[in-house]
């Protein structure tokens, strides 16, 4: 349940090719840390870049955020990007909710996340595949500070029973 199928360095390093390998037509993607830093509205000129390659594939990428649709609509708003609010991440009720309303396939959606205890959770429970990537900035809301206590030794645990269980630059990178 805790456990990522692949941790990645940024969302960004998500290849389109290589979803299209894995069958994906569909990313989830937590908001902040995960696309943008939590305490700002100011994306990286390599999301806008992902993000259109990501459209030129045909690949549908969502927002899925505890927050506010106006607060994820004020955040994305130049971006064109799918929003689901108020998901009540770490409980997979709205996000399987949207998945079935809109007839999507589990198997093709990648849930993405910075948070083991929301993200990767909420995925796991959802049905999907899922990724952790590593929070964009270094700083965290009070909430998410208590989480990121707690999913250290979860993540560390899960590491050392599953040694292909570390920090990748692509979905498919070995060591």
């Amino acid at each position: 349940m805790f456990k990522p199928d692949v941790m990645l360095n940024r969302i960004t390093d998500i290849d389109a090719d290589d979803l299209k390998r894995e069958r994906i037509t569909t990313i989830m993607t937590d908001l902040d840390n995960t696309i943008l830093p939590w305490n700002s509205s100011e994306y990286s000129l390599s999301l806008r870049k992902w993000l259109n390659i990501m459209k030129m594939a045909n690949i549908e990428v969502l927002v899925v955020s505890n927050n506010s649709y106006k607060r994820i609509e004020k955040a994305v708003h130049d971006l064109d990007i799918g929003i689901v609010a108020r998901a009540k991440k770490p409980l997979p009720f709205e996000i399987v909710k949207y998945i079935r309303e809109n007839k999507m396939v589990k198997d093709e959606i990648l849930f993405v996340g910075d948070q083991v205890l929301t993200d990767v959770l909420a995925g796991s429970l959802s049905g999907v595949k899922t990724v952790l990537v590593k929070p964009i900035v270094e700083t965290d809301e009070k909430k998410t500070r208590v989480n990121r206590f707690f999913e250290r030794p979860i993540l560390k645990y899960l590491q050392l029973k599953d040694k292909n269980l570390y920090w990748k630059d692509s979905l498919h990178d070995r060591k």
